[in-house]
């Protein structure tokens, strides 16, 4: 190269070095590295494995009394912290599956399969989510714009028997669930373009469905095959195994909460101060108990369906359905839920010692402290607790410790020291139970 032009530039020359340098290296690296043997660190330890191996092994043994606390796997009967970080996301529900030895966690968007060892190897759902009949036997999912429906087997874990059941390539796969009202083996109730569409899954027939098209899940029965809701003077319900829904006269006032207390009952909030019962059996409505001040909203319902907490703002107020009367709850609680048949437990993060911890009240009976810390409540008011139901145990954490016990307060134990906090705690299900 003329060193008279590398003179008069300098920084051309420069930059070229560079280049031609870094280049030359690469090619270097690039040539070598296909002779170097791969990192043997990379491997899989052979030991770790089979422990992993073992421990999945042994689970089926402790089932009833696996929990997942945050996204830790433990065993409560021991305390024993089995996997750390077990599944992945946060699934709503988990279900042991016995026949094929896996998992089934309920998502959002479709139902995803794990193994033992906690590794997904399966997924029905999440790009196009399909919805399922309440009893998980059949599921309907839209594609190319139509209705399909399949049976499922559930050990092989793949859709079986597919048939298209609409025609009319309307349908989008994407918010087909969520947008699933109710749904059943013959039709199901979506909502199309802000119309309410009841589809007949055997003809493919659509009919429009004149109701409120306002919507929450309180208001869909256990089974999903029925909806309460509100049109005028009227209170209706609709089945969807039926083409018109059942109305019902009511007093005056706007219904401001629906709580179904089973799959034949649900119990309704009107004008802030009645509580009526929709009797699915019977068909009909009656009102059952008159509260001693307006409230906005119901809590979940004790375990037999016999009583429900309304919450308004002067406090809290207990429904006896079958006895049908109210009464005010002197009860003030972070968080308060039911677990049992009749008795509840609530947490009081205060600063009075007396009243601050863990307490349970048995309908009947004076509250009493189980323990001088209040068990974890978040912003949302949801709580790390949780009713273990095949064993009668709840669970519970509070900052840095996991608890147990019986529903009554007895057996209190000790479960584990927690490193940090927790916000839930799941039980690990038997499928169909």
């Amino acid at each position: 190269m003329n060193w008279r032009i590398i003179k008069a530039f300098p920084k051309y020359a420069i930059a070229v070095g560079v280049v031609a340098l870094s280049t030359g290296l690469f090619g270097a690296w690039w040539f070598f590295k296909r002779t170097m043997p791969r990192w043997e660190f990379a491997k899989p330890d052979p030991a770790v494995v089979a422990e992993i191996k073992k421990k999945a092994d042994a689970l089926p043994d402790k089932l009833g009394w696996l929990a997942l606390v945050g996204g830790d796997l433990y065993d409560i009967s021991t305390g024993e912290v089995i996997f750390k970080n077990w599944l992945r996301g946060i699934p709503m529900r988990v279900f042991y599956y016995p026949e094929s030895r896996h998992l089934m966690a309920q998502a959002e968007r479709g139902i995803m399969r794990f193994g033992l060892d906690g590794k997904q190897d399966g997924v029905m759902g999440v790009e196009t989510p399909p919805a399922f009949t309440n009893d998980g036997s059949q599921a309907m999912y839209v594609k190319d714009g139509d209705i399909w429906i399949a049976g499922i087997d559930w050990t092989a874990f793949k859709f079986i028997n597919e048939r298209q059941a609409t025609h009319y390539g309307q349908f989008n796969a994407l918010y087909f669930s969520a947008n699933l009202s109710l749904a059943s083996e013959k039709a199901c109730l979506v909502n199309q373009q802000n119309k309410l569409l009841r589809v007949d899954l055997s003809t493919g027939d659509l009919q429009q469905i004149s109701l409120p098209l306002h919507y929450n899940m309180k208001r869909r029965s256990p089974d999903c095959e029925v909806m309460l809701g509100e049109e005028g003077a009227s209170l209706f319900a609709f089945d969807i195994d039926k083409p018109e829904a059942a109305m019902f006269p009511k007093s005056a006032g706007k219904v401001s909460d629906y709580q179904w207390l089973n799959n034949d009952a649900c119990a309704f909030l009107l004008a802030g101060k009645t509580v009526g019962v929709f009797d699915r059996k019977k068909g009909t409505i009656e009102e059952v108990a008159t509260l001693p001040f307006d409230c906005q909203k119901f809590s979940m319902p004790s375990l037999d369906g016999r009583y429900l907490l309304c919450f308004g703002g002067n406090g809290l107020v207990l429904v006896d359905v079958q006895a049908k009367k109210a009464e005010r709850l002197e009860i003030k609680a972070d968080n308060i839920t039911w677990v049992s048949h009749d008795t509840l437990i609530y947490s009081r993060e205060i600063p009075d010692m007396k009243l601050r911890g863990t307490w349970l009240k048995t309908i009947g009976s004076e509250p009493q402290r189980v323990l001088a810390e209040p068990y974890l409540v978040g912003y949302d008011k949801s709580a790390p607790l949780a009713l273990m139901r095949e064993l009668g145990v709840v669970v519970f954490a509070t900052r840095n410790t996991l608890f147990r016990m019986k529903p009554d307060g007895a057996e209190l134990r000790e479960v584990a020291k927690l490193k940090q906090p927790v916000g839930r705690i799941q039980a690990v299900e038997m499928w169909g139970k």
